[in-house]
């Protein structure tokens, strides 16, 4: 409390102070030396027996009363507390305020209900509302607090400390009251007054039972005959006819001669703390009806593991009544012993406070059936936080977790494919920051996917001109506009330079809200000087495939929607929402066409295949839209037929004129449907079972041909097919290739050169049921490859063997070209020269200068001709040379050094 609060309110407590005083010193001047020192000994009794907590101090904020009560409560005893400083026991946080309180008491200024936070000796923490209250020696000067337990000397003494009592008693933030042995009231505090509304002066000499219930009387007697009462609830109407609750210790009071003359009850106001109760009670109730009720399975753990909670969702799932589960051991019970051991430890985690977020376990009925339940693992603990035991909130998933598992499947056939893919594919959040780093990506830039996540991706791993225009086109993809064949320069860890052509895609979770951008690229450095055109062109072809301007949908077993694309909803202007779930033909194709597009559709529900079939679709405007469809059947991981998709052509506005046009998007759409790249696979015995059409072409062996043949000993060169057989053993067990080269031989007997990745095929309970094969051609370049090689070779050769000496420079001026004539002039090898200093090295100083601003001149492409210079040879002799100097460039045109 602010000590200009405490100020502000001074003069009133002083005056309430003044007043009480005055009142006392009436009541004790009344008094006998005797009947005072009964009193000081009542009084005494009262505050150590009191119901409420009352310490004190002495002017040097020691202790010097510690009554039972106080002693309960914060668990030292009144040994251990006295003489010690007060703020010993208080919390931290509240020292400071509590040592204002008691500074301004002992100058006279009291606070009322003021609340702090003792620490016990367990070290837990009690919450106390206080009066401070000035305490005064017999002349009215402030003492503190004293310990008035043992006998005074004289009766003044006495009498001051009766004063004090009954002081503390008038103003006892707990309400205290009493009766003579007639039940008549003669004690009354002006706690018991506020609550009551009954004044001191209206109650003395009324009987107890007129101002509070009748049930009082039966404690107040049992004190008459000496049988005290504690702690007991009663509840009565105020003046007010308010409804309040007390809670009462009944004392018996005796005179000098141990004869009773009264009761004492000495109280606590309960009244808030027994409505919450209440509250707290309904609300338990309402909770255990919840629990019990619910439509989720919900169950629970004591800290030994035996089931203490088994609502009716989890008796009806279960087969097991609450009866024959109360008590058993929950995971040897009703776990399925191979989860055993695993469910042990999510629940030996949770009791000790690990909780566990969607935990799948299989439980096990009474009829022995498994139930597959989604489970929050929940620490559960009593109000003083302790932990008690778990508590189990599940979701019942046994009908979806077949479903789940094959969706499982796909997604790590996916992954595996992202992270095997022979492409780099890299991906960003919307903070910019890497999290997508698959293997090829770390093969190309020399940086592991440890290295790179986290890591923004603009400022790491891009080159510093390029940063700006590759910004701006991750932050498009970030509000959805994409970006294909992009190219970019990558910095890899070796501080060489990567150039990949990527396609920029906007990433979205489920409910469609854009989460980062995902790259797929094609790493074009080794072909970038030679194949611009022809990346160009698969740049394009892979755009067609990725942003998928063809109208797709699809429809399940029962012919109802559930596929149905952008492009689809664009031209129909039906919304995925709106097509889902509804029957295609009835809703959407028109009237006259519905027969025949019905008989297509089963055809291909039963494997039979249609190509460039023209229906028309009925939009949600009622126009009518031409589409030439592809309806091609749909099966699932284990080949049963489950539906159909419909990969379409919108030929509406052509549809009068344009037929030959139609013809060529069919044509761009077959080349869509069987990829550009070969593809083929065989089964464990090495036999071929995946044949495209593009490995057809290259081989010259059609798909029939190939099926079932042994792929090695029919397709593979003699020379290569043991290292191919060990590859694709290798892949049959797990262990999966990239890039390797092999040889096929074609049905004309030609040889055709495919860059591979042996990737592992898995069926839906992960056995290896094969493997796959994504090549890439690479016939045509290897030749270019090896025309481009030799002619290097021939160059290199031409200049390290030419009868004029040629020397270079890179931009520092370091020597990097030296051949075999200059070091037969200059004495100096190749291996000495090299990433020396040119002109300081082996120029004459007189010429350094001018020989400096020609090579600088080169370096800003300012090139010299029959330009003469002085050599300094190994053996000091000059040599004059007629030099040409010529600016050096790399494939971009960039000054890379110079060369003469």
């Amino acid at each position: 409390m602010k000590r200009s609060n405490i100020n502000a309110d001074a003069s009133e407590q002083k005056q309430k102070q003044d007043t009480r005083a005055e009142r006392v010193e009436d009541d004790i001047d009344q008094l006998s030396a005797q009947q005072t020192v009964n009193m000081a000994h009542e009084l005494r009794k009262l505050v150590d027996s009191a119901n409420a907590p009352i310490f004190g101090i002495d002017k040097d904020g020691l202790v010097n009363e510690w009554n039972f009560k106080t002693a309960e409560i914060t668990g030292y005893s009144r040994e251990e507390a006295f003489h010690k400083p007060l703020l010993e026991f208080i919390a931290p946080k509240f020292k400071e305020s509590v040592r204002e309180i008691f500074y301004q008491a002992l100058k006279g200024v009291e606070t009322a209900n003021y609340e702090l936070e003792f620490d016990t000796k367990t070290n837990g923490t009690r919450f106390l509302l206080v009066n401070a209250s000035t305490r005064r020696d017999i002349d009215n000067h402030i003492v503190g607090a004293q310990d008035v337990t043992v006998s005074t000397k004289h009766d003044r003494a006495v009498a001051s400390a009766a004063r004090e009592l009954r002081t503390l008693i008038n103003t006892a933030n707990a309400p205290i009251f009493g009766v003579d042995v007639n039940g008549n009231i003669n004690e009354w505090n002006d706690k018991t007054a506020e609550i009551t509304g009954y004044t001191r002066d209206e109650a003395l000499l009324m009987p107890l039972t007129t101002l509070l219930e009748f049930t009082v009387k039966d404690i107040m007697d049992k004190a008459l005959n000496g049988v005290e009462t504690s702690n007991f609830d009663i509840e009565f109407k105020n003046r007010d006819n308010e409804t309040r609750h007390i809670l009462v210790n009944a004392t018996t009071r005796r005179d000098e001669n141990a004869n009773i003359i009264g009761v004492l009850g000495v109280a606590q106001d309960v009244t808030k703390g027994t409505k919450h109760d209440r509250e707290v009670a309904a609300m338990a109730n309402e909770l255990r009806q919840l629990v019990d009720t619910a439509n989720a399975p919900i169950f629970g753990i004591d800290i030994e593991g035996k089931v203490n909670e088994w609502n009716n969702k989890t008796v009806e799932i279960t087969g097991f009544s609450k009866d024959e589960a109360m008590g058993k051991d929950l995971v040897s019970t009703f776990i399925a012993a191979k989860l055993g051991n695993s469910v042990q430890r999510v629940l030996d985690d949770a009791l000790q406070g690990i909780e566990t977020s969607n935990y799948e376990l299989e439980f096990r009925t009474k009829s022995n059936e498994s139930r597959y339940l989604l489970v929050n693992a929940t620490t559960r603990r009593n109000a003083d936080q302790s932990i008690v035991g778990v508590v189990g909130v599940a979701q019942d998933v046994t009908d979806t977790a077949k479903h789940d598992r094959q969706v499982a499947s796909i997604a790590n056939e996916l992954r595996q494919l992202v992270n095997t893919a022979n492409a780099p594919i890299f991906g960003i959040d919307v903070e910019g920051t890497v999290n997508e780093w698959n293997n090829k990506t770390v093969e190309i830039t020399g940086y592991s996917k440890e290295e790179a996540i986290g890591k923004p991706l603009v400022n790491t791993f891009i080159v510093k001109e390029l940063r700006e225009s590759i910004q701006v086109v991750m932050g498009n993809a970030l509000k959805g506009i994409e970006t294909s064949n992009y190219e970019l320069e990558f910095r890899t860890k070796s501080k060489q330079i990567r150039y990949l052509l990527v396609n920029a895609s906007t990433r979205r979770d489920a409910d469609r809200n854009i989460i980062g951008v995902v790259g797929v690229a094609q790493d074009v450095t080794e072909t970038a000087k030679h194949d611009r055109e022809v990346a160009a062109m698969a740049n394009e072809l892979r755009q067609l495939v990725d942003t998928a301007n063809a109208p797709i949908f699809g429809i399940d077993l029962n012919g109802l929607v559930n596929e149905w694309n952008f492009k689809t909803a664009e031209i129909t202007g039906y919304s995925k929402d709106e097509a889902i779930g509804k029957p295609l033909v009835s809703t959407f194709i028109v009237k006259k066409l519905r027969l025949s597009v019905q008989r297509v559709l089963d055809n291909a529900l039963k494997g039979e295949e249609t190509s460039n079939y023209e229906l028309e679709f009925r939009t949600k405007s009622n126009e009518i839209r031409y589409l030439l469809v592809n309806a091609t059947t749909r099966k699932d991981p284990n080949n049963n037929i489950v539906g159909v998709v419909g990969v379409a052509q919108d030929l509406t506005e052509a549809a009068k004129n344009d037929r030959e046009v139609a013809a060529m998007a069919n044509g761009l759409r077959q080349l869509v449907d069987t990829a550009n790249a070969p593809i083929f696979g065989i089964d464990v015995k090495g036999n071929v079972n995946e044949w495209n059409n593009k490995t057809a072409e290259i081989t010259g062996y059609t798909k029939d041909f190939a099926l079932g043949k042994p792929l090695v000993s029919t397709f593979i060169m003699p020379e290569l097919q043991k290292s191919v057989q060990h590859v694709l053993d290798q892949a049959l067990q797990g262990n999966e290739t990239s890039n390797y080269e092999l040889a096929f031989c074609s049905a004309s007997d030609e040889i055709r050169y495919l860059l591979v990745n042996a990737t592992t095929r898995r069926n839906v309970e992960n056995h290896i049921i094969g493997v796959v094969g994504v090549a890439q051609d690479v016939t045509e370049t290897k030749s270019n490859d090896r025309a481009v090689a030799a002619m290097a070779g021939e160059l290199r050769q031409l200049v390290d063997t030419a009868n004029a000496p040629i020397f270079g420079i890179d931009v520092e001026g370091n020597v990097n070209e030296w051949n075999q004539k200059t070091a037969e002039i200059t004495g100096y090898s190749k291996e000495e020269a090299i990433n020396k200093p040119l002109v300081n090295t082996f120029i004459v100083p007189k010429l350094q200068k001018s020989v400096q601003d020609v090579m600088m001149n080169a370096l800003r492409g300012e090139e010299k001709s029959n330009y003469e210079l002085e050599f300094k040879m190994k053996n000091n002799e000059v040599r004059y040379l007629l030099v040409n100097a010529t600016t050096r460039r790399d494939e971009k045109n960039n000054v890379i050094g110079g060369k003469t």
